[in-house]
């Protein structure tokens, strides 16, 4: 004995697969775009300090940096690595300053 199935709606009946689709879709692309695998041997690129009453971030990268190195390039990446938009930085804040090699800049 065969059941037949009769669609009554059709425009809900395409709203639901296309719903359906549409979740696999999205669930089977985060998963490809977060698939990044980390090693326990990874190499921290950077040091943390934390800020300082009076700090700034010209003399926090003067601090760090490099003989024969453009401070105005090194603020630029510490700005970078930290994501900051201004180059604000209070007491207490925690600044990655990045390890600059100077073998392959």
């Amino acid at each position: 004995m065969k059941h037949k199935y009769r669609i009554v709606n059709k425009k809900r009946f395409f709203t639901f697969w296309f719903t359906i689709w549409l979740i696999a879709f999205i669930i089977i692309t985060f998963f490809i775009n977060h698939s990044k695998v980390y090693s326990s041997t990874y190499k921290q690129n950077y040091i943390e300090i934390v800020v300082k009453k009076g700090d700034t971030l010209w003399q926090i990268a003067k601090e760090h940096l490099p003989e024969d190195y453009d401070i105005r390039k090194m603020i630029h990446q510490i700005r970078e690595v930290n994501n900051m938009e201004v180059a604000d930085i209070y007491p207490g804040d925690l600044v990655k300053i990045p390890i600059i090699d100077m073998k392959n800049r």
